[in-house]
């Protein structure tokens, strides 16, 4: 039998060395609250809430080609550096 040249713990993770990227002020449990929050509705308190949420001003939404996706990251990066 052949043996590997990759130790079998050297794929593992350690605990609690890497943290999730949260947005500032938000955390694992705050996550699962509000997707909890979302399932929980019906499709009628959905629609609703998606109908009566305010609207956000000064932002836009499109659709980006994968292979740009970075630079556009970039861009936004420094833009939020800049501003």
């Amino acid at each position: 039998m052949k043996k590997s040249s990759i130790s079998r713990h050297s794929t593992r993770r350690k605990a609690g060395k890497i943290k999730p990227p949260f947005p500032p002020g938000w955390s694992e449990r705050k996550v699962r609250a509000v997707i909890q929050h979302y399932e929980q509705l019906t499709d009628e308190e959905l629609a609703h809430e998606i109908e009566t949420a305010p609207e956000i001003t000064g932002e836009t939404l499109i659709s980006v080609p994968t292979k740009l996706l970075s630079a556009v990251r970039k861009l936004i990066d420094r833009h939020q550096r800049i501003a």
